[in-house]
C-alpha cells in the first residue's frame, strides 16, 4: 500500500516540476479568489438564513415539491390529452353512425322506443 501511495506522491511532485512559476502564481490566485468567493457566499447563506427564516435545505425540500407536484399535473395532463383523443374517436364514430343512418334511412334507435318484449307480451303484436 505504500507502494501505492509513494508512486502518488512522486507522481503529484513530477506534475508540480512541470508546472512554471508564473502559471503557479496564476492557479494561487485563482484558488484564493474563488476561497474568498465560496467565504462570501456561505456569509451570504448565513444572512439569508436569519433574516428570512428558512435554510437551503428547506429550499431544496420545496423544490423537490414542486417538481414532484409539476410531475404530477405533467401525469394528469397526459391522461386529459389521451381522454380527449378518445372522445373525439367516439364522437366521430357517433357521426359516421348518424351519416349511414341518415343516408340508408335506418334509424339506429332512440331511448323513448317501446321495449318490444314488454309490447308482444301485453298482446299490441
Amino acid at each position: 500500500m505504500s507502494s501505492r501511495l509513494d508512486q502518488l506522491v512522486n507522481k503529484y511532485n513530477k506534475s508540480c516540476e512541470n508546472v512554471s512559476f508564473a502559471e503557479h502564481m496564476i492557479l494561487k490566485d485563482k484558488y484564493e479568489s474563488l476561497v474568498i468567493e465560496h467565504e462570501s457566499l456561505i456569509k451570504t447563506l448565513e444572512l439569508l438564513e436569519k433574516t428570512h427564516g428558512f435554510t437551503v435545505e428547506d429550499l431544496v425540500t420545496k423544490q423537490k415539491e414542486a417538481l414532484e407536484k409539476k410531475e404530477v399535473i405533467e401525469k394528469w395532463e397526459n391522461k386529459f390529452g389521451e381522454m380527449e383523443k378518445k372522445l373525439k374517436t367516439v364522437e366521430r364514430s357517433i357521426e359516421y353512425i348518424m351519416s349511414v343512418d341518415v343516408q340508408t334511412g335506418v334509424d339506429s334507435g332512440s331511448a323513448n322506443r317501446p321495449n318490444v318484449k314488454n309490447s308482444y307480451q301485453r298482446g299490441i303484436f
